[in-house]
């Protein structure tokens, strides 16, 4: 009886292994284009920012990331929650690679070298979707603060 079960739901398996590189990159993608946009203002830099990040995180080249950045971008796929695209980074990325996702959102956020309370929000909120422990979120923004620099 446990084999028919386990055959009966084996199917979906494959396909879910086979897209969870797509899955990824779009995942990340889509949570760096909502960090762009949530202070309501898309800035040259805060793009700058997350193709950076894109580039760092997952190995494309700049014009790959900016084509994810792009189809994030499109109103079709603007994230209404953030439970699959935060599953995807969970069920992919080791906790180190959270936590320079985490730093990357940091950078986005502080891009125009004013920190939004959105956007210090939504870092936060990402950061605990993602399991990264406060203090590690904290040693990443202290991390982008400094090499800011004074402003």
């Amino acid at each position: 009886m446990l084999d028919a079960l386990k055959k009966l739901f084996s199917f979906a398996t494959p396909a879910l292994e086979e897209n969870e590189p797509d899955m990824l990159r779009r995942s990340v993608a889509a949570l760096l284009h909502e960090m762009t946009r949530v202070d309501l203002e898309v800035r040259a830099e805060d793009t700058a920012h997350a193709r950076e990040a894109l580039v760092d995180l997952l190995g494309v080249d700049a014009a790959q990331a900016d084509a994810l950045l792009a189809q994030a971008a499109l109103p079709a796929n603007r994230l209404t929650s953030y439970f699959e695209a935060v599953s995807a980074v969970n069920r992919s990325f080791s906790q180190e690679q959270k936590i320079r996702l985490v730093e990357h959102l940091w950078r986005v956020a502080h891009a125009d070298d004013a920190l939004d309370v959105h956007e210090d929000h939504l870092v936060r909120k990402i950061s605990d979707l993602l399991y990264v422990p406060h203090i590690e979120s904290m040693l990443a923004r202290q991390r982008v603060r400094a090499a800011r620099g004074p402003r």
